[in-house]
């Protein structure tokens, strides 16, 4: 059996049992939704009330050692299953069905390690991940762009095509920057030298150390989030990418062949104003991933009805970062 099989055959289990995943998945049927058109881009808005727990996630250094760990084994809910798998990096990652899905199916791909969300340790397996789940989209969460689990590594996968980032690539939505290579190392350097470009102060860049820049001295590593996937070679039409020459292109038509697919976009914001704004104005948009990439996610009726196309594309606007200007 693929990976896919066997880890849709793990899905099925546990929607079988019943239990809080089983709800919240035939709760996805229920989800509104409002299309949206931004600079030619076609973004989505997604009413999820189940998903209030990660919108409104707070992942200060004071809550997370005051909770326990639901990605590790010891906090793993009743009626969760687990898959193990062993990347070639020699790391193992535990892939479970997400309890709290925007998409059918939903995992989370945790390494088996109790370790901060950092990616540069873990980017190869990514990749490697994508590669052997062609049928899905790989996204990462940094730290204080959007994982509710800052204090423990992981990725998430999602249905290939479920992200409007995949299909209608575009520089004019959140900054983003696409790299596509048919070589896995080839394109493991290029992504790496595209985060190269993220807030690094110099002496940390010596180093080879993930701090952030000046903005965001006390953070670790500098503010991303990332989507990668694998697909059969195809030519795709102006799209800018990342050379391995180390310089941001942009051509009429790339050439045939590129299967891996890494959209990095670099975040200035964790979240946006208007969260923290008088409860009369307040919206609760907290962009992560998925919203950088076309998707929107908001947790009650309020802030789904106050977004409009112009106020999510200003929100976008405020949190995404260009470290090409």
């Amino acid at each position: 059996m693929t990976l896919y099989q066997q880890i849709s055959d793990m899905f099925s289990r546990e929607l079988s049992a019943h239990g809080r995943a089983f709800l919240n998945y035939e709760a996805l049927a229920g989800v509104e939704v409002k299309d949206m058109t931004i600079d030619g881009f076609p973004a989505k808005l997604f009413f999820n009330p189940a998903r209030v727990r990660s919108v409104m996630a707070d992942v200060s250094p004071e809550a997370l050692q005051k909770r326990a760990c639901f990605l590790c084994p010891d906090g793993v809910e009743e009626h969760q299953l687990t898959h193990n798998w062993e990347s070639p990096t020699g790391h193992t990652y535990y892939i479970r069905v997400n309890p709290f899905p925007i998409f059918s199916p939903h995992f989370t791909v945790s390494s088996s390690v109790h370790e901060r969300q950092e990616l540069l340790p873990h980017l190869e397996a990514m990749l490697h991940l994508a590669k052997e789940l062609p049928e899905m989209t790989i996204f990462y969460n940094g730290p204080m762009c959007g994982a509710s689990a800052p204090d423990h590594m992981h990725f998430q996968a999602v249905p290939r095509h479920s992200l409007p980032i995949e299909d209608h690539f575009s520089t004019n939505y959140a900054n983003a920057i696409l790299v596509q290579e048919t070589d896995l190392q080839t394109h493991l350097a290029a992504v790496k030298r595209v985060l190269a470009m993220g807030t690094i102060p110099e002496e940390a860049s010596q180093t080879g150390s993930l701090t952030a820049g000046a903005s965001h001295a006390e953070e670790y590593e500098p503010r991303w989030n990332i989507v990668s996937w694998y697909e059969p070679a195809q030519s795709t039409g102006g799209t800018p990418i990342y050379s391995p020459q180390g310089d941001l292109q942009r051509s009429d038509l790339q050439p045939a062949g590129r299967s891996y697919n890494t959209v990095i976009f670099f975040r200035r914001e964790s979240r946006p104003m208007c969260f923290f704004a008088p409860e009369e104005e307040r919206i609760l948009f907290s962009p992560a991933t998925v919203e950088m990439a076309g998707i929107g996610i908001v947790a009650n009726r309020e802030s789904f009805d106050r977004l409009t196309p112009a106020r999510l594309r200003d929100i976008i606007r405020e949190v995404a970062d260009n470290p090409c200007t």
